[in-house]
């Protein structure tokens, strides 16, 4: 029987293991190049591109905007979920976010301080913040823009919308691959949050 060196069982181990690595990133590019198949008929034809691999994200035009939508996994330290980053330009920093059961108690006890727009349901639903609280209570006294604010808190699964001069970032949680990754589901994503951007006065952004 043939004896193995230590040299030898080191350069088979090493081979080993760039196998494995390579395996896997081959499954990965395949997995994000799925998805972006799977998602792309949901941006406007011909525009879409694999943004990332690791996470998986695939950008495109939706309305004339550019578009960046990724999927973030389950961890220990998150529930994951779906993220959308649009590039629009925008005149006032303000971001609205699905209340939770922390953040209602910590409201009843004065601690947190919410910046009510004088619509019932949505003061009940969302926590909204702004660099400029009378102009966010202006732009959301009208019509329009709080049924879009609506129509997007109704997306399922919607967690925040964060906007600032060059770009509005939105997450949908937890981890649900029947949603994220469902193409129709992305279209309404998409227009819910490009509508809602519209009705505020933010024009798309080169990308």
């Amino acid at each position: 029987m043939p004896v193995i060196d230590d040299t030898t069982l080191m350069t088979v181990l090493a081979a080993g293991i760039l196998a494995v690595v390579a395996i896997g990133l081959i499954l990965i590019r395949r997995h994000a190049q799925r998805l972006h198949d799977r998602l792309a008929p949901a941006f406007e034809l011909g525009t879409t591109r694999r943004a990332s691999t690791v996470p998986p994200a695939v950008e495109g035009l939706f309305h004339g905007y550019t578009c960046r939508y990724g999927i973030e996994q389950r961890s220990q330290y998150s529930a994951g979920g779906a993220n959308l980053r649009i590039r629009v330009a925008s005149p006032l920093k303000w971001s609205a976010s699905r209340k939770g059961v922390g953040s209602a108690v910590l409201a009843s006890i004065g601690i947190l301080k919410d910046l009510a727009i004088g619509d019932e349901e949505l003061d009940r639903r969302l926590r909204l913040s702004a660099g400029d609280a009378p102009m966010l209570r202006s732009l959301f006294g009208q019509q329009r823009t709080r049924g879009a604010l609506r129509a997007l808190a109704d997306t399922e699964g919607f967690a925040s919308i964060s906007v600032r001069a060059q770009r509005a970032d939105l997450k949908w949680t937890p981890r649900r691959p029947e949603l994220d990754e469902n193409p129709e589901m992305l279209r309404r994503r998409l227009s819910a949050a490009v509508d809602l951007l519209a009705a505020c006065g933010c024009p798309p952004l080169p990308g």
